[in-house]
């Protein structure tokens, strides 16, 4: 169940925070501040009854232009260096604010409407002052990447240019509430100062055994990266309490007469954790270079490990890259390939081709949902593989299904069967003579959001003396469950019997939309009928392209790569938990017993 939970562990912290900052452009946010103004005004009416309508609009409208002028103040003199907090997301924070406010002076008119008492009115405006302010400075404070003295600022300057408008207006109805103002607000400030200091202070208190950050710091860095693509910030973060580890990884190089066709890469790495960050973007990055380097088509599908070995940043990425490269020097190749074997054992399919003495696995359980496979599978197919004397495994997660929650532990007693079975049959059987051919599509419709990488589609096909077979590589994190089926099934129609569906799991489609998983497996809203149509045309470029071939194989390995880690991904998601947990646990207590003293603090004024 690791691989379940840590995968859960990763899309339960995005979701926290992915949902913070989903806002309407700066036209609407401007559109419903001023609706907010005027609806101010009209709420006004009960304060003000002998105002003329004209009064009230025209008050509503000097709310919306100072409220709007904050805003710009607000971004060039305290956030011009703040990667967030541009002058769209400045009048969002105002838009809230004058929401907030409204609220209070909305029952605070109608008190005043009811039993007659200006100060009613009074009360609850100075406490929606208040309000206003602690909630721009917590929001500045744990999200921006301000110092203190600037968040104060920051926090300040709305609810002040939005007093003199209301200021005016009271003045000209009750110019004693004007001296209340001017004693209470010089009282009040430091008091909601101090009190969104302490709310951080005990919200960043929480820690985790794996994970002993601020989790305000953790959410200005994946802030950084969900809102303007940053990825230094958590990428710093995840350098400092990630773990090292060795990252091994296999090359299978397809050469023609003429040239090199194809080269296949198979890492220890997992490609996460998402968008941007750490090695989301690798398997792109390793074919793109590849494909510079050699002019060949290149593939990347998944390994078997999962999000424990996503590594912690794009230096971490380089490493990986620069040996990846260096290690693409072939010889000793071999002519001779087994026919593509497959077995199937309950919910278990594991393929199997030998060339030479080295053997390709590909392992699914499609169409039950199919996601990262634990360690001891690999195990147990490297020592049957050399059991049966070959000098060389690569093993390819299909990763290609998805339907419903992942149960590894109930599916690793049929994979180990299926690919004893698998293997047994590629080993019995006499390698012939075969032919190669690959070909590529980008498809220039589907993007990032739509769950294609940025790498698109490869198909490399092998013919041996009984069969032609496909490895069909898609750069997307998963598929929709059924739709491998329907590819292989359309793949017969050019005479490709047998073959399997691969995907990168590239994370660079995670964190970019809000729906339940934080991605789009490929086919949730690609057109299966499109996507088809497309790599059946990269498979007869392919056919096109079929030559006798030969293969060889390189390993290498990177010492040392920093990981983020099983239990500092869990620590984050834990510590985003409990953050949200003691937010919600002290807000009540301590903001009522601030209302209260500002309350009290009115009343003897």
């Amino acid at each position: 169940m690791a691989a379940e939970s840590l995968e859960y562990s990763i899309d339960r912290a995005v979701k926290h925070y992915s949902s913070l900052f989903s806002l309407p452009s700066h036209r609407r946010i401007t559109l419903i501040t001023l609706l907010l103004s005027v609806l101010s005004g009209l709420v006004s009416s009960f304060v003000f009854p002998n105002a003329t309508l004209h009064f009230l609009l025209l008050s509503s409208l000097l709310l919306f232009l100072l409220s709007t002028i904050s805003d710009f103040v607000t971004r060039q003199v305290f956030t011009r260096s703040d990667p967030i907090y541009n002058v769209r997301r400045c009048a969002a924070v105002s838009m809230f604010c004058i929401l907030l406010w409204l609220g209070f002076s909305s029952i605070g008119s109608i008190l005043t409407f009811l039993f007659g008492s200006w100060s009613l009115w009074a009360t609850f405006f100075l406490i929606g002052f208040s309000s206003t302010h602690i909630l721009r400075l917590t929001v500045f404070l744990s999200t921006s990447s301000l110092n203190s003295w600037k968040s104060v600022g920051a926090s300040l300057v709305q609810p002040i240019f939005v007093s003199f408008s209301l200021f005016y207006v009271s003045s000209l109805v009750s110019p004693t509430f004007d001296e209340t103002a001017a004693f209470y607000l010089p009282l009040s400030i430091p008091i909601t100062t101090a009190a969104a200091f302490l709310f951080i202070h005990l919200v960043d208190r929480v820690k985790t055994d794996s994970v002993e950050i601020p989790p305000t710091k953790a959410l200005k860095a994946i802030l950084a990266n969900w809102i303007e693509d940053l990825n230094s910030p958590i990428e710093t973060l995840f350098e400092k309490f990630g773990s090292d580890k060795n990252v091994d990884f296999s090359l299978l190089a397809l050469k023609s007469r003429e040239r090199l066709e194809s080269i296949v890469v198979v890492s220890s790495f997992h490609p996460g954790p998402f968008k941007n960050v750490g090695s989301s973007q690798l398997p792109y990055l390793i074919k793109e270079a590849l494909e510079k380097k050699l002019r060949c088509v290149a593939a990347v599908p998944h390994g078997l490990f999962g999000h424990e070995t996503d590594l912690s940043s794009q230096r971490q990425n380089q490493r990986v890259l620069d040996a990846i490269l260096e290690s693409a020097r072939f010889s000793n190749f071999t002519s001779k390939a087994t026919p593509f074997m497959r077995s199937t054992k309950e919910a278990a399919t594991a393929s199997c081709q030998v060339f030479g003495r080295v053997a390709v696995f590909t392992l699914t359980l499609a169409p039950e949902t199919t996601e990262d496979f634990p360690k001891e599978v690999g195990d147990f197919i490297l020592e049957e593989s050399s059991n049966q004397g070959l000098d060389h495994v690569v093993i390819i997660n299909a990763h290609n299904s998805i339907n419903a929650p992942f149960n590894v532990s109930m599916a690793v007693g049929a994979l180990k069967e299926a690919t004893l079975e698998a293997l047994q049959k590629a080993c019995s059987v006499e390698q012939s003579p075969f032919k190669g051919g690959a070909a590529k599509i980008v498809p220039k419709e589907f993007g990032l959001r739509d769950g294609m990488g940025l790498g698109g589609l490869s198909v490399l096909l092998i013919e041996t003396a009984e069969h032609v077979c496909a490895y069909v590589t898609i750069d997307g994190n998963n598929m929709i469950s059924g739709l491998r089926e329907r590819i292989l099934e359309s793949l017969k129609d050019l005479g490709i019997e047998a073959g399997e569906i691969l995907t990168t799991d590239t994370h660079a489609v995670n964190a970019l939309v809000l729906n339940a998983r934080g991605y789009r497996p490929i086919g949730e809203v690609i057109p299966a009928e499109k996507l088809i149509d497309y790599i059946k045309t990269a498979a007869k470029e392919a056919l096109r392209n079929m030559k006798p071939a030969s293969m060889a194989w390189r390993a290498g390995e990177v010492a040392d790569v920093r990981v983020i880690g099983e239990r500092q991904i869990k620590g984050m998601s834990l510590l985003a938990d409990r953050a949200l947990r003691r937010a919600k646990r002290i807000f009540v207590p301590l903001f009522s017993f601030v209302w209260l003293l500002l309350a009290s603090l009115i009343i003897v004024l």
